[in-house]
């Protein structure tokens, strides 16, 4: 989140200064699941052509597995998908240019990073600790302290976006107000290395539940780049086991008692669960794991922070270069906290809903601890409970990409945007929704998504569009000092359609234009019986957005035919 924020402050040519207490980006074995609307945001960044070749093949790390030991194979399974990659990736290209994929941490926190510094105008301070914070007449105070050298410094900002995690320095300084949800504690999390290529490996799930009360837990998926595996378990110590009582209990999980076991890293860690009620504090900003923590099933912890970055960073550059007001701010919260809202009660459920369905599966079974073995009923009430939870609805795909944004940085028409699901998508170009992918042949014919024509500027973008709205985008810029491209896709334009989907999708009724915020959502749709005066509803729709008083202006752009 903080690596993100940095990144698209500084492609805006802003002065932007990142502190970060530990002494690179991250190593460890967390946050490894890109969904696709989080994989959007790299491919517009330049940071998905650095994670070509990272992270897990589809079918190594293809959903969860429920086990009774290893050894004695799946008894369930939850599949997120079925088939090939290829396969995958073709029904992902109907809705994205990309596709969720199981990637490290470490890799595309390592790849922002590598984006973020390429800019002059960033700085990225590592083992950089904030030791204390201030708000200020005219901005922030920060003072930092440098652990390597222990000398101490202040640093003042106009603005400080505190992204500083589920356990904020800055929150707990500053924050106001906190409502919190149940915490998964008391977590060991052990990485080995093993020779099992032959039993978790080839049955391929990125994570796989161990049923045997004695040893329940969970395996991880062999770490495509080390080759470690990983596997997590409830203790309620605050000491880790001995390396003794962790082979036998792996051993254990895994039904192999002689396995050779090489033992390499062990964590221990909580999860917690809550929402801060106020994301501002005056010129303090929080976003990320800072303003809604919870546990990380479901992959949303990560990518709900970068949908955060994406939100925020071109709505505080705006107001610091002076072209947006204060206003403009507050629709980050508005905006974020309801889909902040679903996220946490989503990951609350997901990992309630997978305890449950084990613990239930464990009720009654006397021969599953003491033999080992699960009842034809057991196993069919596993079938039956996690069949639902098969395909679409791993993948999240409504979570993905149906983000619905209602605040003062949308401009509403007479359409009724789709209520969010969790699993159902449904594409659209209602004002507030994420600008739906359609596929373009550029001028050299090139194929390209619209989700490339994004990032950085607001787009207004129409089937064979009149050469009016054009001509408004130059005069609103004039105007306003708001960079806008106009984009018309047709057979002789710049841009042609692959398909019928995009005049399908951008086009509902002849005329219509889009315009499309910084971040990639609708911000409004304009029809053809305002194209008569083009530039004076184009700089209305925009001084709404941001917040700021409509400018006096000739009607330069009416005169043209």
């Amino acid at each position: 989140m903080g690596l993100a924020t940095a990144f698209l402050l500084g492609r805006e040519g802003l002065s932007v200064a990142l502190f970060e207490k530990r002494p690179s980006t991250t190593t460890l074995p967390k946050g490894q699941y890109l969904h696709a609307s989080t994989a959007e945001f790299f491919r517009q960044w330049g940071v998905w052509d650095l994670l070509e070749d990272a992270g897990w093949e589809t079918e190594d790390a293809n959903g969860q597995g429920f086990y009774v030991n290893v050894a004695n194979g799946p008894v369930a399974a939850i599949r997120a998908i079925d088939g090939t990659h290829e396969e995958y990736e073709k029904k992902w290209a109907d809705y994205s240019p990309v596709f969720p994929r199981k990637i490290p941490a470490s890799d595309y926190e390592a790849a922002i990073c590598r984006r973020a510094e390429s800019w002059p105008n960033t700085s990225l301070h590592f083992n950089a600790r904030v030791t204390d914070i201030e708000q200020t007449n005219d901005g922030v105070r920060l003072t930092v302290e440098d652990m390597q050298s222990h000398t101490v410094k202040d640093v003042t900002a106009r603005y400080v976006v505190a992204c500083d995690g589920a356990h904020s320095f800055v929150r707990s300084r500053l924050g106001r107000g906190q409502d919190h949800g149940p915490t998964f504690g008391n977590q060991v999390l052990v990485e080995f290395r093993a020779d099992l290529d032959a039993t978790l490996g080839k049955d391929g799930f990125f994570h796989s539940f161990i049923l045997n009360p004695r040893y329940a837990g969970w395996f991880g998926s062999k770490h495509p780049d080390n080759g470690l595996w990983r596997y997590s378990f409830r203790h309620d110590e605050e000491t880790p086991p001995v390396h003794e009582v962790l082979l036998e209990r792996i051993r254990g999980a895994l039904g192999m008692p002689d396995l050779p076991i090489e033992l390499f890293q062990i964590y221990r860690f909580d999860y917690s669960t809550g929402l801060l009620r106020h994301w501002r504090e005056k010129n303090v900003i929080f976003a990320g794991d800072a303003a809604h923590w919870h546990s990380p099933w479901g992959g949303f912890g990560m990518n709900s922070g970068i949908q955060d970055a994406n939100n925020l960073a071109w709505k505080l550059a705006l107001v610091l270069k002076g072209k947006a007001g204060d206003s403009l701010l507050d629709t980050f919260e508005i905006e974020r906290k309801s889909k902040a809202r679903i996220t946490v009660k989503s990951a609350t459920y997901n990992s309630l809903h997978y305890q449950a369905i084990a613990e239930a599966a464990r009720v009654g079974e006397g021969e599953l601890f003491a033999q080992g073995k699960i009842s034809a009923e057991a196993q069919l009430f596993l079938q039956q409970r996690t069949a639902p939870h098969g395909d679409n609805a791993v993948l999240h795909t409504g979570y993905q990409l149906g983000t619905v944004y209602r605040s003062q940085a949308v401009v509403s028409n007479e359409e009724v945007a789709p209520v969010p699901e969790l699993v159902e998508y449904v594409e659209t170009t209602v004002p507030g929704v994420r600008a739906p992918h359609a596929w373009l042949l550029d001028a050299q014919g090139k194929r390209l998504s619209t989700i490339d024509l994004w990032g950085g500027r607001f787009v207004f973008i129409g089937h064979h569009m009149d050469q009016r709205w054009a001509a408004a985008a130059s005069d609103v810029y004039s105007n306003l000092g708001i960079e806008l491209t106009a984009v018309s896709v047709g057979e002789s334009e710049a841009y042609r359609a692959l398909d019928s989907k995009f005049a399908r999708l951008y086009e509902v009724n002849i005329g219509d234009v889009v315009l499309v915020r910084p971040d990639g959502f609708v911000a409004a749709k304009l029809g053809a019986s305002e194209v008569a005066s083009a530039s004076h509803q184009l700089q209305r729709i925009l001084c709404t957005i941001l917040g700021v008083r409509e400018v006096a202006m000739e009607p330069l752009v009416e005169a043209v035919a």
